[in-house]
């Protein structure tokens, strides 16, 4: 199928999915013949150690409208999903994670929203079934991101988006490697909303997202969008001055009353707590310097080893 005939491309990272592709396959084929437009399906192997592989080359030998990327080794989620991005067709292109939490029968609501104008259309799990320590981290997230960036949205992490190829193409260009997709629609000046999805309870497999994973995936997020983190450390720096002010002061008044006070301890606590907000300070800064040694290495985002005939 030609480029210029290609009305909706879908793009899904796939990291050992075995367990769900078969139905995955079914759903989404059905979904997007209902729709009744000209379209692709380009699955991204993102270094799957089971049988993923395998199912998908004979998903593609009964269906050429799915493209499989193979990635080189494990690049992780975003890298995976720009990989696709970056071989899309469509006037319309759509993500979606293989675990089918998210529904692929609500790819024609999103599709609708981009055929009234807008750029990018995001997913929003209103009722989600995942652990309370994740739905409040994801709250705190979402939070963050709209205060930090001025572009609040009520679900930053949803798998489910579409986007206009003209915005994907643009997005492919960002050099940083920590990617939000909102945000960086929101950066290029897009038209971006967003539409309440249905949210199932994973059926396939266990979620890759440890607890580490969620505080790396906020931290990133956290000094990705914004730099105000490095100018909190100068309001840290004021605050911190001015409690070493009132604790000296404390001491100083302490002595001259003869109450019994330790003036040892009020120095080792003020050590300790001056040192605390310097090593977090530092580790922050830390993390910027790190960010652009990591861009200036120019390691590429991903590496496409071969797309499957």
């Amino acid at each position: 199928m030609s480029e210029d005939t290609l009305k909706i491309s879908v793009v899904i990272p796939i990291f050992n999915e075995e367990r769900s592709l078969a139905e995955l396959y079914e759903r989404i084929t059905a979904t997007l013949e209902q729709m009744g437009q000209p379209y692709e399906v380009i699955a991204v192997n993102d270094g799957s150690t089971d049988s993923s592989v395998d199912i998908l080359k004979d998903i593609r030998k009964k269906d050429p409208r799915w493209r499989i990327l193979l990635l080189s080794r494990n690049f992780g989620q975003s890298p995976a999903l720009y990989a696709g991005f970056s071989q899309a067709q469509g006037d319309y292109v759509f993500m979606l994670d293989a675990d089918l939490q998210v529904y692929p029968e609500d790819i024609p609501i999103l599709y609708e929203k981009l055929e009234a104008g807008y750029d990018m259309v995001g997913g929003w799990r209103v009722n989600r079934h995942d652990n309370p320590f994740r739905k409040i981290m994801s709250r705190f997230l979402n939070r963050y991101t709209g205060h930090a960036t001025g572009f609040p949205l009520h679900d930053h992490g949803c798998s489910l988006k579409g986007f206009r190829r003209q915005l994907v193409k643009h997005m492919t260009e960002f050099s940083h490697r920590c990617r939000y997709l909102p945000v960086d629609a929101a950066m290029l000046g897009g038209k971006v909303t967003e539409v309440k999805v249905r949210h199932a309870r994973r059926q396939y497999g266990s979620s890759r997202y440890s607890l580490v994973k969620l505080f790396r995936t906020g931290f990133d997020l956290i000094t990705t969008v914004t730099i105000l983190p490095l100018q909190t450390i100068g309001v840290l720096g004021v605050l911190s001055a001015g409690a070493g002010v009132l604790l000296t002061l404390h001491g100083i008044i302490s002595g001259l009353m003869n109450d019994n006070v330790s003036q040892l301890e009020i120095i080792l606590a003020a050590f300790l707590f001056f040192g605390g907000v310097h090593l977090c300070a530092l580790g922050i800064v830390c993390e910027y310097v790190g960010r652009i040694y990591i861009e200036t290495q120019r390691k590429p985002l991903f590496i496409i080893q071969e797309e499957v005939e």
